[in-house]
């Protein structure tokens, strides 16, 4: 009787979780960062006595911040082998990384009590991302360092605004520039396909600039003649830091 009774069936194996697969999804966080500038006189110079060109320089080459938004998505792919996690996303966000800064008016050291200025301007459009990353699997959890390549739009504006030779230079550049990131985060497994994440990136971006003229206007104060002038070299570098949550679907 024993042989004929039914046999409760074994309980089926739990299922094998894992980090593997295809991925995308959307993002959204802030940015802040800082614009190093650096502007020389190149000459040749009829607008500036020699005296005061440190005091010029050294204004309109002060370091300022920026603060912003930014929103996007990503896509990816992750491979799990054994406990590591390794994986390749590709991102974009808009950004409204931007920051000013206003240096002067400051006295001539040689023409006082006459003055000059410098209202300084930065800021980012968007920003590119392409990004390796290698982390631990902790069950629901999955810790990552990461790292790659950035792509961003950079502007930069240097007004120039004098009292001696009454006038306003205005120096704009904008560039798609090339640098580098490196950060890490943390992603959790929501359910077995969504995935919910926060991470910080720093990126550093390849300088950029150009010339500018600077000249007064014939006849006005004390611009006389054919009028004064000089050239600018400006050069800057932007550096920006990230931080974002991301939700991501895993198929």
């Amino acid at each position: 009787m024993a042989a004929d009774m039914p046999v409760k069936a074994m309980p089926a194996p739990a299922p094998v979780v894992s980090w593997t697969g295809f991925y995308i999804g959307i993002n959204g966080g802030g940015a802040w960062g800082s614009v190093d500038p650096s502007v020389r006189d190149i000459g040749p110079d009829s607008f500036f006595a020699g005296a005061n060109v440190p005091a010029v320089t050294t204004n309109g080459s002060q370091s300022f911040n920026m603060s912003g938004g930014l929103a996007g998505g990503q896509l990816g792919y992750l491979f799990q082998a054994g406990r590591a996690v390794l994986g390749v996303e590709a991102s974009f966000d808009w950004s409204s990384l931007k920051g000013t800064a206003a240096n002067g008016p400051t006295v001539y050291p040689v023409t006082p009590p006459t003055t000059f200025s410098w209202n300084l301007r930065g800021s980012s459009d968007f920003m590119a991302t392409f990004l390796g990353r290698i982390g631990f699997d902790m069950g629901q959890w999955y810790p990552y360092l990461t790292g790659g390549a950035a792509v961003a739009r950079l502007k930069y504006t240097a007004s120039y605004i004098d009292t001696f030779y009454p006038s306003i230079s205005n120096n704009s550049f904008a560039s798609t520039q090339v640098g580098w990131v490196v950060g890490g985060g943390a992603e959790w497994r929501v359910t077995q396909n969504w995935m919910l994440r926060g991470e910080y990136l720093h990126t550093e971006f390849d300088s950029f600039g150009g010339n500018g003229l600077i000249a007064c206007t014939p006849g006005v104060g004390n611009c006389v003649g054919a009028g004064f002038s000089t050239t600018f070299a400006f050069n800057n570098k932007f550096k920006e830091d990230l931080g974002r949550i991301l939700l991501s679907y895993r198929f």
